[in-house]
């Protein structure tokens, strides 16, 4: 591989402050810039980034279908006369050598999304999956890139299954966190702080649970598995966006001050600190890195195996994987770590399990790739 490669890093939107693809973007541009290597992002909007050089890709301010077959469209027209080294897209495209499949596929979303067949087909032909399904489709068939990198064995299966892809065209990358943020030193330097100031009591058990998008994610059965008969000395901590119906829910079946609900937070390694276990119920999930977040920090994980986060948690070591999902199964799972000592336990494991997923490893494995890549292109 060359000492310097020439990267286009592909995004809509250049920011650390929106979703996890866009800070996944951000903090993978600056490891590659800081390993010596000429970084360019195409993008619509961005943040200016010292070193980065940064590339306005059209879209057509319409409907949302238009605007990712639009941004597509541009993308690969720049794209193809820019001489680059290597083209890594976080966005469905038309042009990339390796198109990272982070929030999994369409066909899976729906699945779990509508469960119903009736519902599921006629969701299924609305202008915005088939625009995403066509890009899926093109990107997936032979020529369309020449390696899809996931984050889970969980989503290379769906490829395999759903798009025929053969399995070595894919390559499976986990996620990595910041050690610096991250850590379980996070508990001694917030802990009692944080508890203060929301009213938690030394001897009262938090869980933790952090989500824009509350009925994926499985919100309503932690609700529900906290109205189970359990030790009223539990509390549910709920970061992320704000939802009324929620919390009506929660003051008229838990009552007022059993879940607390903090709306979005940029310092979100503190409420790790503050909590004895994580929870995520979710429905679905790629690889949803808050739960290695959490571990990092020392916290028990309960989530689901269709979270492929669900990989790194050996069940009954680092936390729980549940296998159903109900609130019956979670309540009987948040029981088995009533004792602090199990919660200790589980969390020292989850903490140096977590060790090996670090954003310098992660890098690491994406330059192995792209070292591949450039190897594959001239042979």
């Amino acid at each position: 591989m060359k000492q310097n490669l020439k990267i286009a890093l592909v995004c809509k939107r250049y920011t650390p402050h929106a979703g996890g693809m866009e800070r996944y973007t951000v903090h993978l541009a600056r490891q590659l810039k800081r390993a010596g290597h000429a970084v360019h992002v195409y993008a619509n909007r961005w943040q200016e980034d010292p070193g980065i050089v940064f590339h306005r890709v059209a879209i057509f301010p319409l409907s949302l279908p238009v605007r990712n077959l639009s941004f597509a469209l541009f993308a690969k027209r720049q794209l193809k006369r820019a001489g680059m080294d290597i083209i890594h897209s976080m966005e469905r495209g038309l042009f990339q050598d390796i198109y990272r499949a982070s929030d999994g596929i369409v066909p899976v979303h729906l699945e779990h999304r509508y469960p119903g067949p009736v519902m599921r087909r006629f969701k299924s032909v609305t202008p915005r999956r088939l625009a995403l399904i066509y890009l899926e489709r093109k990107m997936f068939s032979p020529g369309g890139c020449r390696v899809i990198m996931t984050n889970s064995h969980l989503v290379k299966q769906q490829i395999m299954q759903y798009y025929s892809v053969p399995p070595d065209r894919i390559r499976v990358i986990y996620n990595g966190v910041d050690p610096e943020r991250f850590n379980p030193r996070v508990r001694d330097l917030y802990r009692e702080a944080v508890r203060e100031a929301h009213g938690i009591a030394g001897d009262e058990m938090l869980l933790l649970f952090v989500s824009n998008d509350h009925k994926r994610k499985g919100l309503m059965t932690i609700l529900q598995a906290v109205q189970a008969p359990l030790d009223e000395r539990i509390r549910l901590m709920v970061i992320g966006k704000k939802g009324r119906f929620y919390e009506n829910w929660a003051e008229n079946h838990l009552g007022r001050g059993r879940v607390l609900f903090t709306g979005p937070r940029m310092d979100v390694e503190t409420y790790y600190a503050a909590s004895d276990l994580f929870v995520f119920p979710t429905g679905y999930d790629a690889f949803a890195n808050v739960c290695l977040e959490a571990m990092a920090c020392g916290v028990p994980v309960i989530t689901t195996r269709n979270n492929g986060a669900s990989e790194l948690i050996e069940d009954g070591k680092q936390g729980f994987v549940l296998r159903e999902g109900t609130p019956e199964e979670l309540a009987m799972r948040i029981k088995a770590l009533l004792p602090m000592s199990e919660r200790e336990k589980m969390g020292r494991e989850a903490a140096e399990k977590a060790k090996a997923f670090t954003l310098e490893n992660h890098v690491r494995q994406v330059l192995r790739l792209y070292g591949d890549v450039c190897l594959e292109a001239v042979t």
